[in-house]
């Protein structure tokens, strides 16, 4: 029995010491020193890690069952521990507007959802009590209504998620009848894809300017500066809400669509620009690089065509007059170019 007792007390006494005696892990000098000697987060790896360690505060555990009522979602959130967190945020006034989508995001687990509105033309990044937190000013798809169809070029409408987050700097544009398109970072750095929504994604451009309007073939166009900010809080399986626009929705009753919900959500101002956000620079150095490389080529190409047309004349004009054509200007020329 007292050596039961004794071992019982070391494991207790193991544990505390273990912890530091204040539920810390302990941290010996080798392992201070170390810390002291990692490089400084810059602010935005600072205000990334700040975010995520306020979400890790969340309770493990969101809403259980569907909430079917406006009072229903009231009563969870007022219950919640969070009240004051919901109250500064959209999830009531989505509640009254569409009781699904409010269902959806109370059972939400990541960290942060999206809505793009395509009557701002803006996409607003929220956190998941919907307290807005940055907003990107956005370009959606020339044509109206929701997307029902391969070839409608329409940005589609409804409640999705994020199915990836991809490195796009290396895409090219193909459209549906597989016709690429040669020109490079129509897609920016960064394209998070939407489940549900075939070919259709969140991404940089290479038409800032564009943003504000109607222009594109589906997919949703911020700046690159947004993209890569964006990137650094979206999450697979985020939720995703597309909202139509006035005369989307003209179009969605004429068409037959009448269950899409146009969300009437607090204005949010665009965030800033940051021309200087880590791998933006690096990224148009690398964009502008190719594009060099590849008008050099081109231009090699014409220069080796035009030699070879002037080549075809010298000859013409030798076998007119029976005399022997020289060519040796041209070849020399053309083995300059080429070596």
């Amino acid at each position: 029995m007292k050596s039961i007792l004794t071992i019982s007390a070391l494991i207790v006494l193991s544990a505390v010491t273990g912890c530091g005696g204040n539920g810390r892990p302990n941290v010996s000098v080798a392992d201070t020193t170390a810390v002291e000697d990692t490089p400084r987060l810059s602010p935005e790896q600072q205000r990334l890690k700040d975010s995520l360690d306020s979400i890790a505060a969340l309770p493990p555990d969101v809403l259980r069952n569907d909430v079917t009522t406006v009072e229903q979602a009231d009563s969870f959130m007022r219950q919640s521990g969070y009240w004051t967190e919901y109250s500064q945020g959209v999830i009531d006034t989505i509640a009254r507007q569409n009781i699904d989508y409010a269902n959806r995001l109370l059972h939400n687990r990541e960290p942060y959802f999206l809505v793009a509105d395509k009557q701002r033309m803006m996409v607003v990044l929220y956190d998941r009590f919907g307290r807005p937190k940055r907003g990107y000013k956005m370009a959606c798809s020339a044509q109206f209504g929701t997307k029902h169809a391969k070839r409608d070029n329409r940005t589609p409408e409804g409640f999705f998620s994020a199915e990836g987050i991809y490195d796009s700097t290396e895409w090219l544009f193909t459209d549906d009848d597989g016709n690429t398109s040669e020109k490079r970072g129509q897609f920016g750095p960064r394209f998070i894809r939407i489940k549900g929504a075939p070919m259709i994604g969140i991404h940089g451009t290479c038409a800032p300017w564009s943003r504000g309007h109607r222009a594109s073939h589906g997919c949703m166009r911020i700046h690159n500066a947004h993209i890569l900010e964006l990137v650094t809080f979206a999450t697979k399986g985020m939720p995703i809400i597309i909202s139509p626009s006035d005369r989307d929705q003209r179009v969605n009753r004429q068409e037959g669509y009448t269950r899409i919900t146009q969300l009437h959500l607090p204005k949010v101002e665009e965030s800033p620009v940051d021309e200087d956000f880590p791998g933006l620079k690096d990224y148009l150095e690398r964009e502008k690089l190719i594009q060099h490389r590849k008008d050099s080529i081109a231009a090699v190409e014409r220069r080796r065509e035009e030699l070879a047309r002037e080549r075809e004349e010298v000859l013409r004009q030798a076998e007119a007059t029976d005399e022997p054509a020289d060519s040796t200007a041209s070849d020399n020329e053309n083995t300059d170019i080429f070596n």
